[in-house]
């Protein structure tokens, strides 16, 4: 099965470095489609509650169907900024959220790919990357909260390779059935996107 989704550039920051809620589960998604690049805003970002305690973000730019956001953890001035690379993947019929891509760096100075997805999917699979729908990466689920579950890899050199050449790719996750439910997206804009983060990581 595979969900109809569309990228989206994200006009709201705070959906970077906070959790938010995703909208609907994939596996009740219908339709084959690549992402495209105009879509409004997604109703799981209209609809996240302002917290006083979220970190003050910006966003920094748009590449392609990528955007970078920044900001800060702490409310102090020597905090160092911290920026990440976002993809959302809305789904076309309801406007949900449905998967986050974010790519950014970990404390130890390492390059890290995130996907947020839905609940109630088998955990123990995991979430399959596949760039250019060629070679699976998987990835284990990190945390599981209500709001949605989170899926961590380090990148490796061959994945970097593969996404900076990419232009379209797949994510699957498998509901608790065993079947896939599989989310085609484009990834228009990485390469850029990729070379900003990297000059605010050198710059920090």
């Amino acid at each position: 099965m595979q969900s109809a989704v569309t990228g989206a550039r994200l006009v709201v920051a705070a959906l970077v470095l906070a959790a938010i809620p995703i909208g609907g589960a994939a596996a009740q998604a219908g339709g084959n489609s690549s992402a495209t690049k105009k879509t409004p805003t997604p109703p799981a970002a209209q609809q996240a509650p302002a917290d006083a305690t979220e970190p003050q973000t910006r966003v920094a730019g748009s590449f392609g169907n990528w955007t970078l956001v920044c900001g800060k953890e702490e409310e102090v001035e020597s905090a160092k900024e911290r920026c990440s690379l976002v993809l959302p993947l809305i789904e076309k019929q309801s406007q949900k959220l449905v998967f986050r891509v974010i790519v950014t760096y970990g404390p130890q100075g390492n390059l890290l790919l995130r996907v947020d997805g839905p609940t109630g999917v088998a955990l123990q699979r995991g979430v399959e990357f596949s760039p250019d729908r060629k070679k699976t990466y998987r990835m284990p689920f990190q945390t599981c909260l209500p709001m949605g579950c989170k899926a961590l890899l380090i990148f490796s050199d061959d994945l970097k390779k593969e996404l900076l050449t990419s232009e379209q790719g797949a994510i699957t996750v498998f509901a608790l059935n065993g079947k896939a439910v599989q989310t085609l997206t484009e990834f228009t804009g990485f390469k850029q996107g990729l070379a900003a983060l990297d000059k605010h990581m050198a710059g920090n």
